[in-house]
């Protein structure tokens, strides 16, 4: 009985030391959002990152994980990445800001009204901006904001 009992404590102290652990993540992505251009039937994203919590000179991108039915239909693929591998500021310099985005054509332009629903629907996680690098995920960030021009 008192073995069984032992274990049990053992099991969920494990339990609540790995859930502490199940993601690293530091506290990069600042802030995101989705730019709808209807005459031009494209999407933006964008997001400002900061490497203040990053280790200097850590290589890092940005990648926008699309997990709406919609979107990823619209759009024809579920994961877009930025064009530049970024890397943080260096020993003894000051945190850094950055700005990055990606443009995309929608395919099926006639989803639009859709696509900015789903997105903008709180209860959903249709698009997350991700900052990556060769160990794994560093960030993540779901993104609800859209804007159109």
């Amino acid at each position: 009985m008192k073995a069984s009992h032992t274990i049990m404590i053992a099991g969920l102290f494990i339990t609540i030391l790995l859930s502490g652990c199940n993601r690293n993540a530091a506290d990069v992505v600042v802030d995101g959002s989705v730019t709808v251009n209807e005459e031009a039937e494209t999407l933006t994203f964008s997001g400002m990152l900061t490497d203040e919590a990053l280790e200097p000179e850590t290589s890092f991108r940005a990648r926008f994980f699309l997990q709406g039915k919609t979107i990823k239909n619209a759009l024809e693929t579920d994961l877009i990445y930025t064009d530049e591998e970024l890397k943080s500021r260096k020993e003894g310099e000051a945190p850094k800001e950055y700005k990055v985005e990606k443009t995309v054509e929608i395919k099926k332009i006639e989803e639009i009204d859709k696509i900015i629903s789903e997105i903008k629907n709180e209860d959903k996680e249709s698009v997350t901006i991700e900052i990556v690098n060769e160990n794994g995920r560093i960030d993540d960030k779901v993104l609800h904001d859209i804007k159109k021009e």
